[in-house]
Order: structure tokens, then C-alpha cells, then sequence
């Protein structure tokens, strides 16, 4: 139940909410990621039509139609409507955690990139994750036929939009962690010279990895993105950085949101705790070593916390 104190809360504070913990904890990211202040700051910092703009204007160049995996994050008038599903009959679903249109600065009024931004909460997956994001660029170009571009007597594949796929990456690898990496179309001169103006450069992929201390990095985009999901700042230190460090707009509101993104975090990891600690009790049900009533009696968790983490363990473990 919320409290009443936030009923009305602006856009970033409402985007902080907290409601539940496992199931909610990838809403709460994509919500606040989507939040213009954050969302020009990861524009600024990535996408090289935006670079040195101000983050003011970057704001304003957002169109209207953005969407948050199926619903949009408010009823506001579209400049036109982009699916948040892909579904191609035999190749299955693709489901676009935030994609908007976005204009370029002074231009004209007319829709110039489509950009997707994917929260991705583990980087070590079975697939390749820049793979997958190349996809998804193939995928915001194909979706344009019959909308931006036609095939056919005075039409052409000029108007097709540049499209951009962002992926902010947290609990990534050392190795990697602390950076901001593009993946694009470039030319390369095999034999002879090609020296026309052709348009190529159509798809654009980053790749955002977050690190674990927002205090070892100076990069401005990353220590925001940092301060924000860490688990290791309380709500005061959080809004004391972002504005003080990035010039984040907060206020009072934002104390209460911040102190319920902390406590869901903190439920996150205790959760985790919890199955790690159990992780022996799982094996021994499961191998009917033990039935369950004698495990609860071995447990720190409460029967119906018992049987999700158990459920969540045979589920990591591809138990049946």
C-alpha cells in the first residue's frame, strides 16, 4: 500500500516507487531509466547526434510516443505509433523494454532516430549480449517498412530512421565493468576507391557497463547510473550525490523514493542470502533425502518463503 504521503508524486519520484521485490526490481529500473532527467544523460553520453547538447534540449527532442514495455508511460498525444512487441510468425517475440522516436537538433520537426534502452540486470548469459542487441537493431529497421519507408515506384530506402539499441548492463564482469562501448556499421576500403556520399551508418549498438562503486569511476553516466542501483548507498547519500555530483532536480519527494529503492534492494539481497543458505536443504528435498515439513523445521524462512526459493532454486538449476 502506498504511502499517502507520495500520492502525488513528480515523474522521477513516482518512477522510484517500490511495491515488490524480485518481480518489481526490473520495473522499477526500466521506469527510472525512461525518466527524461536520466534518460538525456544516457543520450548525452551515448548516441553521437546528442553529443555536446544541452541535456534540456535533448529532453524536448524526446518524442511523445515512448513506451515502456507494453504500456506508455503516460497518456500523452504520439507523434505515431511504435510497436513495443515484434512478433514475426515462426521466429517469435521481441519485447522492447523502452523505445521512443527522438528528433535532432535544429532540425526540422520530422522523426530522424528510433532508440531502444534494455535494463539488463545479468551480463553473463548463454547468449551474447551484444548479439542480441545487433538483433534488435536489425529487427527497429525492418519494423519501418510501410511506416517510414516504402518499396516501390517513388518511394525509397533514403527514409529509412537511424536506430540505436542501449543496453545498461549492471553485475557485469571486472574486466569490463566501468565502461561505454558502441558497435556500428563502418566502411573499409578492400580494393579501389569509393569516395560517394552513401548512407550506411543506420544502426548503432552500446553497451553500458556498470560498475560496482560509484566512486571509482569519473565518468559522469556511469557514476549517476551507479549511485542510483547501487546497493551500498542509503537514500540520503543517493540524493545527495545526484544532485550534488550530477545536478539531478530533486525534492523532498525523492527522499521517500530513494529510501524505498534502498529497502527493495536491501529485500533483493537478503532474499539471496536466504537462498544461498538454504541451498543444501533444497538438494536434500529435492533428492527426498528430507520431505519439506522437516526442512521447515531447519529453515530461517517461513513455509510459503521456503517453497519460492525452493521453487526459484529448481527453476536456476533447470530442476524439474
Amino acid at each position: 500500500m502506498k504511502n499517502k504521503k507520495y500520492s502525488t508524486p513528480n515523474h522521477l519520484a513516482n518512477s522510484l516507487d517500490n511495491s515488490s521485490q524480485n518481480a518489481q526490481y526490473d520495473k522499477h529500473a526500466k521506469e527510472i531509466l525512461a525518466n527524461k532527467q536520466v534518460l538525456s544523460r544516457i543520450l548525452s553520453a551515448t548516441v553521437a547526434e546528442y553529443k555536446d547538447v544541452p541535456l534540456d534540449v535533448i529532453s524536448s527532442l524526446i518524442g511523445d510516443d515512448l513506451e515502456i514495455g507494453k504500456h506508455y508511460l503516460e497518456p500523452l498525444a504520439k507523434v505515431r505509433e511504435l510497436n513495443t512487441e515484434s512478433t514475426i510468425p515462426g521466429e517469435g517475440r521481441v519485447t522492447y523494454d523502452i523505445k521512443f522516436s527522438a528528433k535532432l537538433p535544429n532540425k526540422d520537426d520530422t522523426i530522424s532516430l528510433i532508440i531502444n534502452i534494455e535494463a539488463q540486470r545479468k551480463f553473463n548469459t548463454p547468449y551474447d549480449i551484444v548479439t542480441r542487441a545487433v538483433f534488435y537493431t536489425c529487427r527497429m529497421i525492418s519494423e519501418q517498412l510501410e511506416t517510414e519507408f516504402s518499396i516501390g515506384k517513388n518511394h525509397s530506402y533514403d527514409d529509412i530512421k537511424k536506430v540505436y539499441s542501449i543496453w545498461i548492463c549492471m553485475n557485469t564482469p571486472e574486466d569490463i565493468a566501468n565502461s561505454i562501448t558502441e558497435f556500428k556499421m563502418t566502411k573499409n576500403s578492400i580494393y579501389g576507391t569509393f569516395n560517394r556520399e552513401v548512407r550506411y551508418d543506420l544502426q548503432s549498438v552500446i553497451i553500458v557497463c556498470l560498475g560496482k562503486n560509484p566512486l571509482q569511476t569519473d565518468n559522469d553516466l556511469l557514476g549517476a547510473l551507479e549511485t542510483i542501483f547501487t546497493e551500498d548507498f542509503d537514500s540520503a547519500t543517493k540524493k545527495k550525490r545526484l544532485k550534488e555530483n550530477f545536478n539531478f532536480e530533486l525534492d523532498n519527494e525523492i527522499d521517500g523514493r530513494l529510501m524505498d529503492m534502498c529497502n527493495l534492494s536491501q529485500g533483493i539481497r537478503e532474499e539471496g542470502i536466504d537462498i544461498g543458505e538454504n541451498k543444501m536443504l533444497f538438494k536434500l528435498v529435492y533428492i527426498n533425502a528430507i520431505n519439506k515439513d522437516i526442512a521447515y523445521t531447519q529453515t530461517n524462512l517461513s513455509k510459503e518463503d521456503f517453497d519460492k526459493a525452493y521453487s526459484e532454486w529448481l527453476k536456476e538449476n533447470k530442476q524439474d
